[in-house]
């Protein structure tokens, strides 16, 4: 009973967040001239998602959303704490938070600090019936490409489908490129995941 209150506690929290955060966004859309299309955002996405897994006590689907989110949080939040140390960003990432702007969107914001450890939690909780969360990531990687680029434009470049966000590329088309990375990212997490929650028998046979 209690794990289920807790389970239940932290879907909750992330639907919520998840859609107070896109109301948020179109707000300021409607009223500063925001762009809209940032409700596309992987992040905005896979709070929701994470709210409905977990509410539905669905791993694989916790885990796929973790394994999207997963590498790209660990590089935010290393320069949060890097900015906060040194008073500069390293890799560019928290510019945005760290400057003049509405409150409760930065309250939306560090969501990045939590995520990742409650989503794990979470797991814990529900415990792991597969290893292969990755082809539910890859899907939807796959359909939030499309619609990004067909509803957003090169200016926005809502989850970089554009041109590229980082300061590295492979030397091929951005395309592929795209797909390359976040196929990395993606295999990466779930393998660790699936290692660490096998070691502690959470993974059913």
């Amino acid at each position: 009973m209690q794990k289920k209150l807790i389970l239940n506690i932290l879907g909750v929290f992330f639907l919520a967040l998840g859609i107070l955060a896109m109301i948020n966004t179109i707000y300021q859309g409607v009223n500063y001239g925001v762009d809209l299309a940032s409700i596309l955002w992987f992040s905005y996405i896979g709070m929701i998602l994470l709210g409905i897994a977990i509410l539905k006590k669905d791993s694989d689907l916790v885990l796929s959303q973790i394994n999207i989110l997963g590498i790209p949080y660990v590089f935010w939040n290393i320069d949060f704490f890097y900015y906060l140390i040194k008073g500069k960003t390293l890799f560019g990432l928290v510019d945005y938070f760290f400057e003049s702007g509405a409150l409760f969107g930065k309250i939306i914001s560090a969501q990045h600090l939590i995520t990742i450890p409650l989503g794990l939690f979470a797991i814990y909780l529900i415990g792991l019936k597969t290893k292969n969360a990755w082809k539910l990531s890859f899907i939807q990687i796959f359909i939030v490409f499309i619609i990004t680029r067909i509803a957003t434009t090169p200016a926005e470049n809502v989850n970089c489908v554009f041109k590229n966000c980082a300061n590295f590329d492979f030397g091929i088309p951005y395309v592929l490129e795209w797909f390359l990375s976040y196929l990395i990212m993606i295999f990466i997490t779930n393998w660790i995941i699936c290692r660490i929650f096998y070691k502690n028998k959470k993974i059913k046979k």
